[in-house]
């Protein structure tokens, strides 16, 4: 442990080699990034931070967690967990490396959260025995990938017959797929998506969470807006986050009363488009529930022909008996959202 110097504290980070490091890692993605731990910043009820280990100077591991709250108060720290997506990133996958991020991780995290989990973006089995060790629990958790590296004829034939034709209808129609690069327009689709979280009962952040996102990101040309317009008026809308040769789904949300244009088919292809167009090669569809587990999502998302990958994901419980109480709360929580969302 003498020969790696830990960093704890993100205003002591270099982040221009921090940044270099993960965009040379082979399991980099944009969210280990600077970039995204910037965008966290002042957002209410987030906060981010890293973890990195040196090794004579150099950067030899990563790990960037974000703690996440649905409300201030008891509510608050009922619901608190962190959340670490695609790490701990360690200089060719070493293990002791990974090892000293997770005991440290678990130092620092202190009584900060309820529970950690750890959503694996890539195949993380190498590692399984260090989790294990450090007292974390394997759960089968399936991903969407597809392959956007094909032409456009060939993405299209891979989609169900019945949204090929949802395409035609909904163009036919007189819907218009768009790019969204007006801050007032990305404000129409964050609606879009609050209403759509607040009626199936899911939380959703204020809109303070993705503008701060928009003013970090979009100039960077991470974070892309997507919709689908019918005579002016925005009834779907999807964000990605694009970094390295990968275009990660990230928020949603569709006008139920619009339905008949089929946003949810027609936008996902047409992202599927652009993103070969502009050099991605890969599309991360985002979770797929557990196997052997129905879940609509999913069978709506495997429609457009991608892999289904199980990476995984590891969790550690820190408050056993907060961790029953927060899934009581979250389970009222919804209820009220969806019944608000009802009446809306």
């Amino acid at each position: 442990m003498a020969k790696y110097q830990l960093i704890t504290d993100y205003s002591k980070v270099d982040f221009s080699r921090w940044a270099k490091f993960v965009l040379d890692h082979p399991m980099g993605n944009i969210f280990q990034s600077p970039e995204i731990m910037q965008a966290y910043k002042g957002i209410n009820n987030f906060y981010a931070n890293v973890i990195l280990v040196l090794h004579n100077d150099l950067i030899v591991g990563s790990l960037l967690y974000v703690i996440q709250k649905e409300a201030k108060g008891v509510l608050g720290y009922l619901s608190s967990r962190s959340i670490v997506m695609g790490g701990p990133l360690a200089l060719d996958n070493n293990l002791e490396i990974i090892d000293i991020l997770l005991q440290e991780y678990k130092k620092v995290i202190g009584n900060k959260a309820i529970y950690t989990q750890f959503r694996n973006l890539f195949d993380f089995t190498f590692a399984k025995e260090i989790f294990k060790k450090n007292g974390f629990l394997y759960e089968e958790h399936l991903d969407i990938l597809i392959d956007i590296s094909k032409t456009p004829d060939v993405l299209k034939s891979n989609i169900s017959k019945n949204k090929r034709g949802n395409l035609s209808k909904s163009i036919n129609k007189g819907a218009r797929f768009l790019e969204i690069n007006d801050k007032l327009r990305y404000l129409e689709c964050v609606r879009l998506i609050n209403k759509t979280y607040q009626r199936i009962g899911l939380p959703c952040p204020d809109d303070g969470y993705f503008l701060r996102f928009y003013e970090e990101l979009h100039h960077k040309n991470i974070l892309k807006v997507f919709a689908l317009e019918v005579e002016g008026k925005l009834i779907g809308t999807r964000l990605e986050l694009c970094y390295k040769d990968v275009v990660y789904d990230w928020w949603a949300g569709s006008d139920y009363g619009y339905n008949n244009f089929y946003p949810n088919d027609v936008i996902p292809f047409k992202i599927l488009v652009w993103g070969h167009k502009n050099g991605y090669k890969t599309f991360d569809f985002g979770g797929a529930g557990k196997p052997n587990v129905p879940y609509g999502v999913r069978n709506h998302k495997m429609k457009f022909g991608g892999d289904l990958v199980e990476y995984g994901r590891y969790q550690l419980v820190h408050k056993k008996i907060l961790m029953q109480l927060g899934k009581l709360g979250l389970v009222v929580y919804k209820k009220l959202k969806k019944y608000v969302g009802s009446k809306g």
